[in-house]
């Protein structure tokens, strides 16, 4: 049999049961915060390199750094392509609000948008005259600023110019980060 309660003290445990629990998800809300912030990103590396008067900080699997105001990502440091042959000259003005077409677009591809992407009008994939690309894409030629990425049976990463076409052989995404150097004349 239950014991007959009165009114009073029936709302005193209803109460007090409330304050346990509220207390209890108050303290569960305060170690997971505490959890989270010190267990941070243990994996990640958050260091920091110089390279020409520029800081590269680590972060999310990139290099970033800021030119004039603008935080541009490698996944390569400056001086981890630096033995990557860069052939013709570079310059950011020559994208700057015009079209940038890509043939055979790949990983490099995101790394080139994700730092030019803001300058230039649009992009899109498209086939080179005498290069085979198997797909429905526009033809042009090198008067218009192309990227060709080529994977040759060498595999020795270079990139060199014709024209305003570009292309990045070998590894494309250490390819892509000489290049960009290159047209934000850090290196």
């Amino acid at each position: 049999m239950r014991k007959i309660r009165m009114k009073r003290d029936a709302e005193k445990t209803k109460r007090r049961n409330a304050v346990v629990v509220g207390l209890i998800l108050v303290g569960l809300m305060i170690v997971s915060t505490a959890g989270y912030s010190l267990m941070g990103n243990e994996d990640e590396d958050s260091s920091t390199k110089e390279y020409r008067g520029l800081e590269f900080v680590r972060q999310n699997g990139l290099w970033r750094t800021v030119i004039s105001n603008q935080v541009f990502g490698f996944q390569y440091l400056p001086e981890e392509v630096g033995n990557v042959s860069v052939l013709g000259t570079y310059d950011i003005n020559s994208y700057v609000g015009k079209p940038l077409y890509f043939v055979k677009p790949d990983a490099a591809t995101s790394e080139i948008l994700n730092n030019l992407g803001d300058y230039v009008l649009r992009w899109q994939e498209a086939c080179i005259e005498g290069i085979e690309c198997g797909g429905d894409y526009p033809v042009k030629n090198c008067s218009d600023n192309v990227i060709v990425f080529e994977f040759p049976e060498n595999n020795e990463t270079e990139v060199y110019k014709k024209e305003s076409c570009v292309y990045i052989s070998g590894d494309s995404v250490r390819g892509a980060d000489a290049f960009l150097y290159k047209v934000l004349k850090i290196s």
